[in-house]
């Protein structure tokens, strides 16, 4: 069987020229709207995130003043806290002094009294300096080295005893150097 082709080659080159113009009609207007498509995209986050942004800077101006309150408080708890700390500054060594007579008083035995007391704190530890008469020599004795092992007291140094009669039998004076710490 022989074919005949009865159209001319003229119309079927316009047919296939019409089909790559629509085809490349079709290919340029997908182009198009997938450009258009982008762009409504980019524009539509553009603006949300615009719009997101100014919703945040007007949730920020009404947080500001809270802000501002937290800030304030805070500096008022800063005030405070210096004027507890100006006042625990003055008051640390305060109770040191009245600690240290009732722990040197309380085994202290009657036939001893002191001359003059002199001291120094310096932090927690108060170093004191005083005369101390007796009238035993074996009281005397006995309240130093008591002095010695309690552990509230250091570096004990006894100075020179001298001894003098008086009407009621002698006397027994030193010095006595310690440091206290409670």
């Amino acid at each position: 069987m022989i074919k005949i082709n009865l159209i001319p080659p003229e119309y079927v080159e316009r047919l296939n020229r019409r089909a790559i113009i629509a085809k490349a009609a079709a290919a340029g207007l997908i182009s198009v709207a997938v450009v258009v498509m982008l762009s409504i995209w980019h524009f539509t986050r553009e603006k949300t995130s615009e719009l997101r942004v100014n919703r945040l800077r007007v949730e920020l101006k009404n947080l500001q003043g809270d802000v501002d309150r937290v800030k304030a408080i805070e500096a008022q708890i800063a005030e405070v806290q210096r004027y507890l700390n100006s006042i625990n500054s003055i008051t640390q060594g305060r109770l040191i002094y009245t600690r240290f007579m009732q722990d040197v008083t309380g085994n202290l035995p009657g036939t001893i009294w002191f001359g003059g007391i002199s001291t120094v704190l310096n932090g927690p530890t108060l170093t004191v300096s005083f005369t101390v008469n007796s009238r035993s020599t074996y009281d005397l004795a006995w309240w130093i080295d008591a002095l010695e092992k309690d552990a509230r007291y250091s570096d004990v140094v006894v100075g020179g005893i001298s001894v003098s009669a008086a009407e009621s039998g002698q006397i027994l004076n030193t010095t006595v150097t310690l440091k206290y710490t409670p």
